[in-house]
């Protein structure tokens, strides 16, 4: 099988093109080769999705499976909205574009569960979708775009809202730091203090990315077409629960916890229901955080200088 990734370098495109570089020949497209990788069976195409007519010259043949990872969530940087909205939406628009030239048997796109724009509550597939932030909302912009290539073309589709997936980055110099259970063990790790700026009450469904791969692989390999899915573990855990099993790694002795008092919200239970997905595929979730902690530790003590 011939799979595209899209940002599969990336924090979670680097776990997806790992798992399917032994069985499969996966190429990867990105603006930048941030690392190397050495595979009989991987191929680097580098292209901005912003560029079409880049993108249609990159994108030379026939692919079995595109997974669409790519976009831009950086949303403390300066201009995000316009980034987002050229990248996040056009690009999706642009890489279907460009796959119809030679054709795709199937696009799979990950999304987010904040197109819901839901912080409490019990949420589907058939929940309204109303988005919050630019993040959500150019996110939900690439839905749309997907959904009319496949009225034009025919375009074979799978949409994931993620909700929050965590993993070691394969490399220390990923920009995804600031993600809650890496910008936890690097405060620990730096600093031997984590600090959190609310109480740290709020619970969200987190999702390892070896479940992630793996689901992707199931769905490839069934006869799914054109469904919007969510992509959740139904593993609920709040950011204080983390910071306290990053601790305990590391010796809660050793790492001092700062916690804003001040924070009174009483958060409300958010649920992000996976019924949907669970009833195409048979699947159990795992918990894998204190083994990814432990990874992300040893990525940084190796990377002493960080």
């Amino acid at each position: 099988m011939k799979i595209l990734i899209t940002g599969g370098l990336g924090n979670l495109g680097s776990w997806l093109t790992k798992h399917f570089l032994d069985d499969h020949q996966v190429s990867v497209l990105s603006r930048n080769e941030s690392f190397s990788i050495t595979h009989p069976n991987y191929n680097f195409i580098k292209a901005d999705l912003t560029d079409l007519e880049l993108l249609r010259n990159a994108i030379d043949c026939y692919y079995d499976v595109c997974i669409h990872t790519a976009s831009f969530n950086e949303h403390f940087k300066e201009n995000y909205a316009k980034d987002a909205l050229l990248i996040n939406a056009l690009g999706t628009d642009n890489l279907c574009q460009a796959l119809n030239r030679h054709g795709v048997g199937q696009l799979i796109y990950f999304s987010t569960f904040h197109v819901y724009g839901a912080s409490d509550g019990f949420v589907d597939e058939k929940s309204e979708v109303r988005p919050a932030n630019d993040y959500g909302l150019t996110h939900y912009f690439a839905e749309k775009y997907i959904e009319k290539h496949q009225r034009v073309s025919g375009l074979n589709y799978v949409i994931l809202r993620l909700t929050n997936s965590y993993g070691c980055p394969s490399i220390i110099g990923t920009n995804k730091w600031y993600l809650v259970l890496n910008d936890l063990c690097r405060q620990a790790f730096q600093t031997s203090k984590i600090v959190l700026l609310g109480n740290g009450l709020a619970r969200r469904d987190f999702i390892w990315m070896g479940d992630v791969t793996r689901v992707v692989d199931k769905l490839i390999h069934s006869a799914v077409r054109n469904e919007v899915l969510n992509l959740s573990s139904g593993i609920t855990l709040s950011v204080l629960d983390l910071a306290s099993r990053v601790r305990r790694q590391l010796g809660v002795n050793n790492i001092d916890l700062e916690v804003n008092h001040s924070d009174t919200t009483r958060p409300m239970p958010l649920t992000v229901s996976n019924d949907k997905l669970m009833s195409f595929i048979d699947y159990s979730f795992e918990d894998k955080v204190d083994e990814e902690i432990i990874s992300i530790l040893s990525l940084l003590r190796a990377n002493n200088a960080y």
